[in-house]
């Protein structure tokens, strides 16, 4: 994790883990290896599920790799939404403060320090082609937790084909607006 200056604005500085994983299988982990299933998320949800003691990110199938960021804020952080395919929130509770990115593997990737307790996570992810080497297609995950009550989840942006396959109603709820 990155140190702060005392006189850093937390809110354009978060606390950021940043780890590049290999797609074999078009998933990753944030797992805090306990036995709890998470409150906050039922345990199927499409493109996020809660299992025991982690979460399971689904990527687009097509990456050859993904490019995590998690980023940990004291409050709701900016808004990026518009520059991903897909996003959805919903609450997390972190019952250890001690996660870590895993990938497909289970393989460490990068630890995540936060405050035991309730969070939104919100993620977000889009496909990207990567500049240099050739038509090699990446996933780009973000992932924003911060201090909150609990919710219910929440589509924010599915335009991507992951978010249409993962949340059909999107797209339906789209066309059926549109008539």
């Amino acid at each position: 994790m990155e140190t702060m200056a005392a006189g850093d604005v937390t809110t354009a500085h978060p606390e950021r883990v940043d780890c590049v994983l290999d797609a074999q299988y078009p998933y990753f982990y944030l797992s805090e290896n306990t036995s709890l299933i998470n409150p906050g998320l039922s345990t199927w949800t499409g493109m996020v599920t809660a299992a025991r003691g982690k979460l399971q990110m689904q990527v687009p199938w097509t990456a050859e790799r993904v490019h995590v960021v998690t980023e940990i804020h004291p409050g709701e952080p900016d808004d990026v939404i518009e520059a991903y395919d897909d996003v959805i929130e919903f609450g997390y509770s972190s019952a250890t403060g001690l996660a870590a990115v895993l990938d497909w593997s289970q393989t460490l990737a990068g630890p995540v320090d936060l405050l035991p307790g309730d969070h939104r996570l919100r993620y977000h992810v889009r496909e990207a082609v990567e500049p240099g080497a050739g038509s090699a297609v990446v996933a780009e995950a973000l992932i924003q937790l911060w201090p909150a009550k609990l919710g219910e989840k929440e589509e924010l942006r599915i335009t991507g084909a992951l978010g249409n396959f993962w949340h059909p109603g999107a797209r339906l709820r789209s066309v059926w607006n549109g008539l």
